[in-house]
């Protein structure tokens, strides 16, 4: 059986270290909401517990290894409780309906058409317009420098949902920054949509200077925004490091560097 994937690599180590040890201690393997409990500290989701468990399920066994094992802890063996492992084996074996995303596709459309208009149209409300990006270069390459605002807003919203939704192992900073930037985007593009509405009704042609200021700035913000986050979540195992002061706080997703944390403070 092929390994399981990276993304649930140490969740699932961690997992199996877990019922192991209740194993040891004559308990009950814990269940997922007992497990929810315990790797709630890694940012462990519903769907990354069930998807670990669905693989331990799945997992060969070995009788020689269960006896090591009993072997190693003085022969007692321990309970294993075959509820848990039919619940288990049941929702592993449970089929999901397919996923049909040809309505995404049509309400996406539908909604990028309108968006795209609406920024668009604040942009050259707000100074944005044709320009020549090589000149000296290619004198005849004529660029409406209006189209940025939706490419960069509308797709770093796309971006950082799909970053704050993931189920890929990832800490809880780089998922609060996924999550929070994601709802000032969407806050942002919505006031953009109003604000043009709004000022194309009233026949102004010109926007006031705080809106000119405000969008002039966006497409600066959403390259810093874009280029955290995307830091954030390429680090190894989740990890992300933010200054504190002189130096810096490193904040890991793994498991074992968790367990390790606890234990030194139980102590």
């Amino acid at each position: 059986m092929a390994g399981p994937p990276p993304a649930i690599h140490s969740l699932v180590d961690r997992v199996r270290e877990l019922r192991a040890e209740a194993q040891r201690s004559g308990q009950q393997p814990p269940g997922r909401p007992a497990l929810m409990k315990k790797l709630e500290d890694i940012g462990a989701t519903e769907h990354q517990i069930k998807m670990a468990l669905r693989y331990l399920v799945d997992e060969p066994t070995s009788s020689t290894a269960g006896r090591d094992i009993n072997e190693s802890h003085g022969g007692v063996s321990s309970p294993v409780d075959p509820t848990t492992t039919s619940l288990e084996s049941a929702g592993a074996n449970r089929s999901r309906p397919p996923v049909r995303p040809w309505p995404l596709l049509v309400i996406g459309l539908a909604a990028a058409i309108s968006v795209w208009s609406g920024w668009v149209g604040l942009g050259q409300l707000a100074g944005f317009g044709v320009i020549q990006p090589l000149p000296g270069l290619w004198d005849e390459l004529r660029l409406n420098s209006a189209i940025v605002l939706p490419i960069s807003v509308e797709a770093y919203a796309a971006y950082a949902m799909r970053c704050w939704l993931t189920s890929r192992l990832i800490s809880h900073r780089a998922r609060r920054f996924a999550r929070w930037s994601t709802l000032i985007s969407l806050l942002v593009g919505a006031g953009a949509q109003a604000a043009y509405h709004v000022m194309t009704a009233a026949g102004i042609t010109r926007a006031p200077w705080p809106v000119t200021v405000v969008v002039a700035t966006v497409p600066v913000l959403v390259l810093g925004l874009a280029t955290a986050l995307a830091s954030l979540i390429g680090r190894p195992d989740g990890k992300s490091i933010s200054g504190v002061g002189g130096g810096a706080e490193v904040e890991s997703s793994d498991p074992r560097v968790h367990a390790e944390e606890n234990d030194e403070a139980e102590r």
